[in-house]
């Protein structure tokens, strides 16, 4: 979960310089930022949904997403609000009908799939 108290924050932000070695402080608040979405996605239905969409070439409405997950549409819901919030999924309304439809946000993805490969950071054995 994120430290919700600013000394926890500064903790963790400091953890990361520090593991990262002279890393800007803006890709240290990505990481931070990262750890966040990664917690976000830590509660088995939220992932199940994530997983859902990664694998989808267009956006899906909220009953797909449930029908296709096997959840109940309220539950889907109440995870999609957590999902959108944190920037993890992207919606758009269609403008005819007022459908709303969700998807994967790429860039955090792509992000993400960077930092777990090395791409982007030092390797941390490195600095023992």
């Amino acid at each position: 979960m994120e430290p919700s108290r600013p000394l926890a924050k500064r903790r963790l932000l400091q953890a990361i310089e520090t593991a990262l070695g002279e890393a800007d402080i803006l890709r240290n608040l990505e990481i931070a930022e990262l750890q966040k979405k990664i917690s976000v996605l830590s509660q088995e239905k939220r992932f199940l949904t994530f997983t859902c969409l990664l694998h989808q070439k267009k956006p899906l409405t909220s009953q797909e997403i449930a029908t296709k997950i096997k959840d109940q549409h309220s539950n889907v819901q109440r995870n999609l609000h957590v999902l959108v919030a944190e920037k993890i999924f992207l919606v758009e309304r269609d403008p005819i009908t007022g459908i709303h439809r969700f998807s994967i946000n790429r860039r955090l993805t792509n992000f993400m799939s960077e930092f777990f490969r090395g791409d982007q950071t030092k390797n941390l054995s490195q600095k023992e």
